[in-house]
């Protein structure tokens, strides 16, 4: 009889038990979901930056490029369920760099937030070896490859010295600093004395004949031009390296 209580009292305590533990169940498994949307999230933000950045750098040319990259996954994120696809991420308008704010949205579970992250980047490019001042014209002795840290602020870097070397500054340039494009003069494409194909477009007429540059210019710069055919001086505008056209 004794023994029969016992079992009884064991056999209640165990049913509570187990109520009790399928109680939690459902508890750990939504704090598992908020838990794993926090990291499908910073993982998948994380992936596109990082594949932003190597797309970047295969279009600059660079040869050399480090980042670090931190989301910071906003609070908010305990409360969703991880989605049930891959998440879309609002893309880039430029490079990646310094702070970034992106919106990420989960269509199957209807959620969406803005997350954002610090971008550090070290990236090799050319930069003056000294203080450029404006009107100076740029020779490759002035110019070196350094690994440089890149901000927020880096935007339309040049990143290819052929199109800084023979280039004036029209706004100065730091020493060791990234060089961005609105610090550049229009390329020098014709400089005196240069020989050059003279094209002329005219109602569905083309020609072109060879001239000799009487000034230097470069897009959108009219240059007075000698044809060495005619032997006449014309006005033309660079078009490309050792190129003019003009219209008649």
């Amino acid at each position: 009889m004794a023994y029969s209580c016992v079992w009884r009292k064991i056999g209640t305590c165990i049913s509570y038990f187990l109520l009790g533990t399928a109680c939690l169940f459902p508890q750990l498994s939504v704090a598992q979901d908020a838990t794993d949307a926090a990291l499908q999230i910073e993982d998948e933000f994380k992936q596109l930056l990082s594949i932003e950045l190597v797309d970047w750098q295969q279009q600059a040319g660079l040869t050399k490029l480090k980042s670090r990259l931190d989301i910071k996954v906003p609070s908010g994120a305990k409360r969703l369920v991880k989605c049930s696809s891959a998440l879309m991420i609002e893309p880039a308008k430029s490079v990646p760099l310094g702070n970034v704010q992106r919106k990420v949205s989960c269509e199957p579970m209807g959620w969406s937030l803005y997350v954002r992250a610090s971008v550090d980047v070290k990236a090799k490019l050319p930069v003056a070896n000294r203080v450029l001042k404006r009107g100076e014209q740029i020779t490759m002795a002035d110019i070196d490859w350094k690994l440089v840290k890149l901000g927020a602020a880096d935007r339309d870097l040049v990143t290819d010295i052929e199109q800084i070397v023979g280039r004036q500054v029209v706004r100065k340039l730091r020493r060791y600093k990234p060089i961005k494009a609105l610090q550049l003069s229009a390329p020098q494409w014709v400089n005196i004395g240069d020989r050059v194909i003279i094209e002329a477009r005219s109602n569905g007429f083309y020609a072109n004949m060879p001239g000799e540059a009487l000034e230097g210019g470069g897009e959108g710069k009219a240059i007075r031009v000698k044809n060495l055919s005619s032997g006449k001086i014309i006005s033309a505008y660079p078009i490309a390296k050792g190129r003019v056209a003009t219209l008649f």
